[in-house]
C-alpha cells in the first residue's frame, strides 16, 4: 500500500490518571489530506472538549479522524497498539513498534488534548524531526503552492486549513513530543491484550520515569518558530 502514514491522539481527561491513547496507521493520507485531517480533527475535539471524558465522545475523535471533509472521504485505519498485541510483541517493545516501526513515507500527526483542555499538536517527518503544517507540506509535497495537482480551491481550503490549525491549537516542543512518545502506555496496553485473551510479555512494555521527563521537559525550549507565511 503506498502513501502510508499515522496519526495519534492522545485524550487526557480529569477522570483518569492515564490518558487514552490512538494509534492509527494509514494509507493514502498526505499533504493538504493530512492537513485536513488535522484541522477538522481539532474543530471536533474544541467542539465536544465539554464531553472530553466520556467513552464514547473518545471513540468518535477517534473515527472523525478516518473523515476527509474536504474531499468527502473516509479511510478504513487500522489500530497499531492491537496490531502490535496480535503480531509483533514477542518481537518490539510496545512504543519501540508502535512510534517507530509502522511502515511510513508520509509522515506522522501527533495531537494531545490535556486535562486543562488545551489542544497540542505536531507533524512530523518519517525520522521523527519535528515539523509545523507548513514546514510539513514542504517537505511532503515539495512544490505544493504551484502544483497542477491541487486546483486553485484546493489550495486555498489547505490554506486555510494551515491556518486554522495554528489558531486552534499549540504546536508541541522537542520535549513535549519525546514525552508523549515515551510516555508508559501499559495500562491501557495491558487491558486490550487481556480483553483478546493474548499474554504479552511485560518486559516489552515501555515503562518510563514521568517525572524524569517532566523536569527536562520544563528545560527544553521549542526550537521550530510558527512564525510562517502562508
Amino acid at each position: 500500500m503506498g502513501q502510508r502514514s499515522q496519526i495519534y491522539i492522545r485524550i487526557w481527561d480529569k477522570d483518569n490518571d492515564t490518558p487514552k491513547l490512538y494509534a492509527k496507521y494509514y494509507g493514502w493520507n498526505f499533504g493538504e489530506r493530512m492537513i485536513s485531517r488535522a484541522r477538522h480533527g481539532i474543530e471536533y475535539i474544541k467542539s465536544y472538549m465539554e464531553y472530553i471524558s466520556l467513552k464514547d465522545t473518545q471513540e468518535k475523535i477517534n473515527r472523525i479522524f478516518d473523515v476527509n471533509f474536504d474531499m468527502g472521504d473516509i479511510l478504513l485505519t487500522s489500530d497499531i497498539i492491537k496490531e502490535w498485541i496480535e503480531q509483533f510483541s514477542d518481537t518490539y517493545n510496545a512504543n519501540e513498534y508502535i512510534f517507530e516501526c509502522t511502515a511510513n513515507n508520509d509522515g506522522k500527526l501527533f495531537i494531545d488534548v490535556t486535562k486543562d483542555g488545551e489542544i497540542k499538536y505536531c507533524f512530523t517527518d518519517y525520522n521523527m524531526r519535528l515539523l509545523t503544517p507548513v514546514k510539513y507540506m514542504d517537505w511532503d509535497f515539495s512544490d505544493w503552492r504551484n502544483s497542477e495537482q491541487l486546483s486553485k480551491e484546493e489550495l486555498k481550503t489547505c490554506e486555510d486549513n494551515i491556518a486554522y490549525i495554528k489558531k486552534n491549537a499549540k504546536f508541541m516542543t522537542e520535549a513535549e513530543l519525546q514525552e508523549f512518545i515515551d510516555f508508559d502506555y501499559s495500562k491501557q496496553i495491558e487491558k486490550l491484550a487481556n480483553d483478546l485473551k493474548i499474554k504479552v510479555d511485560q518486559d516489552k512494555l515501555c515503562k518510563t520515569d514521568i517525572n524524569k521527563q517532566k523536569t527536562e521537559q520544563s528545560k527544553e525550549k521549542n526550537d521550530i518558530s510558527e512564525v510562517e507565511i502562508l
